[in-house]
């Protein structure tokens, strides 16, 4: 079964690399650069966005990017994918996503993640 997911990552590599992957395991993903004003959007099962908003890591600021993108996609997991290591140790608790992966992330552990939050 097929499970959509949207992908907000603003580096083009990356965004390639796991819409490629995600493509390869069945998933129907929408990638976007940034997030916009105003949407709700109740089909996404799984959101991965990085922390696309923030130029320097700040938990609090990390928090409110969570929060907004829960808002857009109410019925979504989240899953943080950052190269901010300080992000991995506030863990998905403290910035109030359901998984973090700190970049480079190990791809196994990601579709192990994926597959988790997606319950298959």
């Amino acid at each position: 079964m097929t499970r959509r997911i949207v992908l907000i990552e603003d580096d083009p590599d990356i965004a390639v690399l796991v819409d490629d992957m995600l493509t390869d395991a069945g998933h129907a993903i929408d990638v976007r650069s940034a997030l916009p004003d105003g949407a709700v959007d109740r089909d996404t099962r799984l959101v991965i966005t990085d922390l696309v908003a923030l130029r320097g890591y700040d938990v609090g600021a990390a928090r409110a990017w969570i929060a907004r993108v829960r808002r857009a996609f109410p019925e979504a997991a989240v899953i943080v994918s950052t190269a901010h290591q300080r992000a991995g140790i506030d863990g998905a608790a403290g910035l109030g996503a359901d998984a973090v992966l700190t970049k480079p992330f190990d791809v196994n552990e990601f579709a192990r993640t994926v597959q988790s939050l997606l319950g298959t």
